[in-house]
């Protein structure tokens, strides 16, 4: 190091002029200011201005100018200094440290009027480039032009198609570079799956539930070569489709009926966001209109809906309120607090659900990793400042608003005249029970009361306000006065009956859980110091990444002229083509839907910490295929799934080769290859439904408001919420009636501190915070829960009369008919013995108990 000193002190003529702004201004930003800067002066040192290094902290000064070797800086960053070794945890680079040395030794030049601020490095009015075009650009600034290799960032590539393509095996484009892979591992790939497991396998996939053995039988036995791709297309345009893939966006976008915190008050309303995105994936909606939907619907409409579509745009805004809302906070004057929560999760849930990056990591702070400031955070939050509830915002379609507002205007003038009836029979009566009082006051009082001086002192003040309060009876008074008057109590409750009767006939609005936002009075956003609501700093402008484009985002200008037309630029800069992180995360997720494992191991995090793609020209290669296809979702699906990697077997023939070399950063394993299709246990959801359809108990039905099952006692009882009920009934758990029950399980309510038991062992999500890939647990409850849950004992017993109602008596025709509905295959010769000696000793409801516990039903190969 003193060698390289040497060299600098000598180079220090050669200086670039900018040196100090593009190499060490940064550095010291990055890595020094966060602790000893105008916010935080650890040992009472500055390190923000060559006077506070010349001037020092309890240890001296920090800096002399042309010797580096001598200055504390250097010693304390080389950790020479005992107890003074800076950074603390995180090292300086020795790139890092020769950028110091070389500064000093030049004199530490800081020319004027350059502050550490980050912020402050672009001009106001001065456009600035992407981070690897221009050195001005606060994050290359901010990280000495490191951080700058992240692949997620990269332009899509269309990548060329390898070799493999013409191999006989490959079927669609993506098995061409699965198959390249497999081939540069030495290995190859798994036989096709035979037709029930494809059927299975499909099915389950597409739609969440099991094929009937009609199902099975009649594309088994489809001597058509396209008998697949004509199944493919069937379930993808069933209506269970959108059911089921509506569980995926559900989960990434942390879905809820309840508010979250210690009340979790129930939702009456977001269903209709539910059902809303249901009803958009079974007709195909174009991913980016979803998007802009879900960002900005209200910002699309000049006016009231003209049709269901522009109903739906309004609908969509239930993303921007899906968030735990702390209902309490009011009443203990944390508005601003819970505020500062939402305008968090709004930015950390859309950059990591549409975006893959993790914006929650630099919320406090510069991220540690990815090239993202603070202020980055700040700029994705400033879209959505303006954002208010408007659950009063009608649903109900244009003509039909102008009928209800008619409707009820008509009515309300019928109303009127009875309602200033009722109000007079109760002015008599307070005119009746004030003259009574009148008459009780002193001579004096009255005197005062009647001609109180012009100019009254505070005695008098406080004594006419005295005889006021006796004079003057209050709202219950009177209403007790008028119950023992009878002839003006029968006029008053005539009058009051005929008020309901018309009120009654009030034709509501249809409304929903809805935001949207007043553009003309937006606060002003600004950076808040290590992310405290309470420690505002400096003011920004909504944006996009920084590293990517650090100018403010050009306002659109929205349809509906109350908007400010902010979240509108958000959701056209995420769905534009030139976004390669949109399509990339979308493609990923839908991979990881069809092999359980997805090509980025981290699908909400496509930063330095996260995991790199596996393969990541078929990713690219996926992205592309997904813009060309107009964003549409079900043929995203049908690409993967006519695939032959999709229809690999599970497992592996004789003849293969039983390891293969590792990919970099992966796992020696097949799955790391897609050289075999996964073996992956049901989702809770496809379990329990599953469970309802083979016994012939499931309700299918189009939606609406959840259907809540019944939950034990001891968590009823163990639940703070539902014991401190309120007025409106959202605090506490009221159950279906019975019959209402077995809906599919994306239409049970969904609470944030109560999920329903059966579903929770198989490692249903918490939904507070967005989930990207379920945990999959083995554990002693989920045993229990098949074996002994009242689910499971319910479902064995209708599907034992089931059976009985649909095959011969007599054993064997009935195991039979078990197997076909539980397995979808006939029982082999030692299973219809095995099965027939227990029917013998116990009964057919303990036979279909076992099917069930098969980890054939529990298991998708």
């Amino acid at each position: 190091m003193v060698l390289g000193s040497s060299f600098l002190l000598e180079a220090q003529d050669t200086l670039a002029p900018t040196f100090f702004q593009d190499r060490v201004q940064p550095l010291i930003e990055s890595r020094c200011v966060s602790c000893h800067g105008p916010d935080k002066q650890k040992g009472q040192l500055r390190l923000d201005s060559r006077e506070a290094m010349l001037k020092g902290g309890e240890s001296g000064p920090v800096l002399i100018p042309g010797k580096p070797s001598e200055s504390l800086l250097v010693q304390v960053v080389l950790h020479q200094k005992k107890d003074l070794e800076m950074p603390p945890k995180e090292r300086l680079t020795p790139a890092d440290i020769a950028v110091l040395e070389r500064w000093i030794g030049a004199g530490a030049p800081w020319p004027q009027g350059h502050s550490t601020n980050s912020t402050a490095a672009q001009t106001p009015g001065e456009r600035v480039g992407d981070a690897w075009s221009d050195p001005k650009n606060p994050i290359t600034r901010l990280f000495g032009g490191q951080r700058l290799d992240l692949w997620s960032f990269r332009p899509l590539a269309r990548p060329a198609l390898p070799a493999s393509a013409t191999n006989p095996w490959v079927r669609s484009p993506l098995d061409a570079f699965i198959l390249a892979s497999l081939e540069k591992a030495g290995s190859q790939p798994a036989p096709e799956a035979d037709r029930r497991t494809l059927i299975r396998r499909l099915t389950f996939d597409l739609t969440g539930l099991p094929p009937s053995p009609t199902e099975v039988a009649a594309f088994v036995s489809d001597p058509s070569p396209l008998a697949y791709e004509h199944l493919v297309d069937r379930l993808l345009a069933s209506p269970r489709y959108g059911e089921h893939a509506a569980r995926l966006w559900l989960d990434v976008i942390r879905y809820s009926d309840s508010n979250g915190f210690d009340w979790d008050e129930f939702r009456p309303k977001a269903w209709r966001f539910r059902d809303y995105v249901i009803r958009s994936l079974n007709a195909d909606k174009p991913f980016d209109q979803l998007v802009r939907e879900m960002l900005a619907g209200d910002e699309l409409l000049a006016g009231p809906p003209s049709s269901p579509a522009e109903q739906d745009y309004l609908i969509a805004t239930g993303y921007l309120r899906l968030g735990p809302q702390d209902n309490s906070s009011a009443a203990f004057n944390e508005q601003d607090r819970s505020r500062a929560e939402l305008l968090a999760d709004l930015t950390e849930t859309t950059s990591s659900a549409f975006l893959g990056l993790s914006m929650s990591c630099c919320r406090c702070h510069d991220h540690k990793f990815d090239p993202l400031s603070q202020a980055d955070h700040f700029r994705m939050r400033a879209f959505f400042e303006g954002v208010r509830p408007a659950d009063d915002l009608p649903l109900d379609l244009a003509a039909d608003q102008e009928r209800i507002r008619a409707f009820n205007q008509n009515l309300e003038r019928n109303i009127a005249p009875l309602e200033k009836d009722r109000q007079a029979i109760l002015d008599r009566v307070r005119q009746s029970l004030r003259e009574e009082r009148l008459t009780k006051l002193s001579a004096d009082e009255r005197t005062l009361l009647e001609k109180p001086p012009e100019a009254p002192s505070d005695a008098d003040k406080s004594r006419l306000e005295g005889i006021r309060k006796k004079v003057e009876p209050s709202d219950k008074e009177v209403k007790a006065a008028l119950a023992k008057r009878e002839q003006e109590k029968a006029a008053e409750q005539s009058v009051a009956q005929r008020i309901s009767e018309l009120k009654a006939q009030l034709k509501p609005w249809t409304q929903g859980l809805l935001m949207s936002e007043n553009g003309e009075k937006i606060p002003v956003t600004r950076i808040l110091f290590q992310g405290d609501y309470k420690s505002p700093r400096d003011p920004v402008e909504p944006g996009f990444p920084s590293a990517l484009d650090p100018n403010p985002a050009p306002v659109v200008k929205p349809a509906n002229p109350k908007t400010s037309g902010r979240r509108l630029a958000l959701a056209h800069w995420i769905t534009h083509p030139q976004n390669p992180l949109t399509p990339r995360v979308l493609v990923n997720r839908v991979w990881q839907q069809h092999f359980d494992r997805a090509l980025v191991a981290t699908p909400n995090d496509f930063g330095l910490a996260g995991s790199r793609p596996t393969h990541p020209q078929l990713l690219d290669w996926l992205a592309e295929q997904f813009i060309q296809g107009g964003y549409s979702i079900k043929a995203l699906h049908r690409t993967v799934v006519l695939s032959a990697t999709y229809r690999q077997s599970s497992s592996r023939s004789l003849g293969n080769p039983p390891s293969v070399a590792t990919l970099p950063g992966q796992n020696a394993d097949q799955a790391a290859l897609y050289a075999t299709q996964s073996l992956r246990r049901l989702s809770a959801e496809q379990l329990r439904d599953a469970l309802l359809l083979t016994s012939g108990q499931l309700q299918l039905r189009p939606g609406g408001p959840p259907a809540w099952p019944d939950l034990p006692p001891e968590v009823l009882q163990a639940n703070p919420a539902f014991l401190d009920d309120n007025a409106e009934k959202t605090k506490g758990w009221y159950p279906s009636p019975a019959g209402d029950q077995h809906v599919r399980s994306v239409f049970l309510v969904q609470k944030r501190t109560v999920r329903v038991p059966f579903l929770e062992t198989f490692d249903l999500p918490e939904n507070s915070t967005s989930c990207a890939r379920r945990t999959v647990s083995i554990v002693a409850p989920q045993a229990f829960a098949l074996l002994n849950g009242p689910l499971a004992v319910q479902s064995a017993r209708a599907l034992a009369e089931r059976v009985s109602r649909e095959s011969e008596a007599g054993g064997s025709a009935q195991i039979r008919r078990a197997f076909q509905l539980v397995l979808q295959r006939p029982p082999a010769p030692e299973e219809l013995r095995e099965c027939e000696q227990l029917l013998s000793q116990r009964s057919l409801t303990e036979v279909c108990r076992v099917l069930l516990n098969l980890n054939e039903f529990l298991y998708l190969d």
